[in-house]
């Protein structure tokens, strides 16, 4: 499986991309029902293209202010894939997305928390992040319905609403620990730049 970000470091931040793990933080997601972290959350600056990860097919393209935020769910033949917090989605439900296709902008929609907390030392880039949860499809009994399509999922709901660690399907990269104060300087100049476009484009409507 290919990463969703290009040049991705699956090391913990500020040596790579990772700002929380799968199945961190127990305490935190208890409330959810789950035993912990249920994906990985992946930092990089503001705008950044998220890229599908295998070919698959577009079966949910969602607003949820309270979670995700935008974000995207999508299948394959073996997992379904969810990518949460966008700033910018560029696909439709019913889109086929091949390997490496942008999908959508690395943003912090929804409910996201910048800074540092008790359950995280490091939260970069002001609170920007892809949170990435995989679901392996499989069985007969338990099942998501997004609009027409209806997916079984493997050991659902479980302590992890049927996600499984992403981290073994990934390939490590390579660390370059030079080049973060620029992406963070990056990742805040894009989101100005959003920003003065909203603004420009609400007094144009005016």
């Amino acid at each position: 499986m290919k990463e969703p970000i290009k040049d991705y470091v699956q090391e913990k931040y500020p040596k790579g991309h990772v700002s929380q793990w799968f199945g961190e933080n127990p305490k935190l997601y208890a409330f959810l029902g789950l035993k912990g972290h249920n994906g990985i959350d992946i930092v990089a600056p503001y705008g950044t293209p998220i890229l599908a990860t295998s070919t698959q097919t577009i079966v949910e393209v969602k607003d949820n202010p309270s979670g995700y935020g935008k974000h995207i769910r999508a299948i394959d033949d073996t997992y379904e894939y969810t990518y949460g917090h966008l700033s910018e989605i560029s696909v439709e439900v019913g889109d086929e997305a091949k390997v490496g296709y942008e999908i959508g902008k690395m943003g912090n929609s929804g409910f996201v928390v910048s800074g540092a907390t008790p359950f995280w030392e490091y939260n970069p880039y002001a609170g920007t992040h892809l949170h990435f949860g995989v679901r392996e499809i499989g069985g007969t009994d338990n099942w998501s319905i997004y609009g027409d399509y209806k997916v079984y999922i493997d050991n659902y709901p479980g302590f992890y609403k049927g996600a499984i660690d992403p981290e073994p399907l990934f390939a490590l990269g390579d660390v370059d620990k030079k080049k973060h104060l620029m992406l963070t300087i990056i990742s805040l100049s894009n989101q100005v730049i959003s920003l003065l476009k909203k603004i420009i484009k609400k007094k144009q409507n005016v």
